[in-house]
């Protein structure tokens, strides 16, 4: 990989509980977790940083976010995280203190921006004033740089009723500030469980699967699916373009339970 490109790396839905062993549909949340770290490990060129878009605990807990600190450590590699509607954002901003909550970065001439779209008490996303008023300054202060976007609600429908209900609210707020910014480049969702690609805003925007369990696609009500844990790489070129693509584990043991009906 050339010196000119930043390679970073999107986690997204962990839904560690308290305990290693603490399952959902079936899956050890914890486990899946430490194999795609596993897996990032032994990719032949190390990202530059690892982006985790949100619900990293189950259920918000002090414990959840011990246990994934303790993991994401061995890596070695920086992080950066968000929350998600599963969490409780004080509770991470005093529990993951090896990574304070970082809401810009840069890495040669892009600019990296996170987004908190999680509403406490709220399944489904919104983008509060000063969230829309910090992206419109960052994204009008240097309009020359590329942006990439991170963020755990997606602003638009996924192809699911019961999911697409959850998107963020007032996504056309956000939609008048990128576009009349014009330098978004992509942005990256988690919250589906899914892996999807679509235009928006005159910029793409991109979900990326879990690295417990995923949701099925194209689905009016809530149903599961046999997919593997992934995650999804992002390069950022020196000249402003964005490459992306998702990595799928091939976990044999990995038996869903399909007998969820919600979650």
């Amino acid at each position: 990989m050339s010196r000119d490109v930043h390679r970073l790396i999107q986690l997204t839905d962990s839904h560690i509980g308290e305990e290693r062993e603490h399952r959902l549909a079936g899956i050890c949340t914890y486990d899946t977790f430490r194999q795609v770290l596993a897996d990032i490990a032994s990719l032949a060129n190390a990202p530059h940083m690892l982006m985790v878009t949100g619900d990293i605990a189950a259920f918000g807990k002090h414990k959840a976010y011990q246990l994934f600190a303790e993991q994401i450590r061995f890596l070695e590699i920086p992080y950066a995280w968000l929350p998600g509607n599963h969490d409780d954002f004080g509770v991470m901003q005093e529990s993951i203190t090896a990574a304070p909550y970082w809401p810009l970065l840069e890495f040669g001439n892009w600019r990296v921006l996170s987004l908190n779209t999680a509403v406490a008490g709220r399944v489904g996303g919104m983008l509060v004033d000063e969230e829309l008023d910090f992206l419109a300054r960052t994204l009008a202060r240097e309009v020359e740089r590329p942006v990439a976007l991170f963020m755990h609600h997606p602003p638009l429908p996924v192809g699911c009723d019961w999911l697409d209900k959850q998107r963020i609210n007032n996504a056309q707020e956000l939609e008048r500030i990128i576009r009349g910014a014009g330098n978004v480049k992509g942005i990256f969702c988690g919250h589906v469980h899914q892996a999807t690609e679509t235009a928006w805003a005159g910029t793409t925007v991109y979900t990326t699967p879990s690295t417990c369990f995923q949701f099925s696609t194209n689905s009016p009500d809530f149903a599961m699916s046999d997919d593997c844990p992934g995650y999804r790489w992002i390069d950022l070129h020196a000249d402003g373009y964005l490459e992306t693509g998702v990595i799928v584990l091939d976990l044999k043991s990995h038996v869903v339970d399909h007998e969820v009906k919600e979650y």
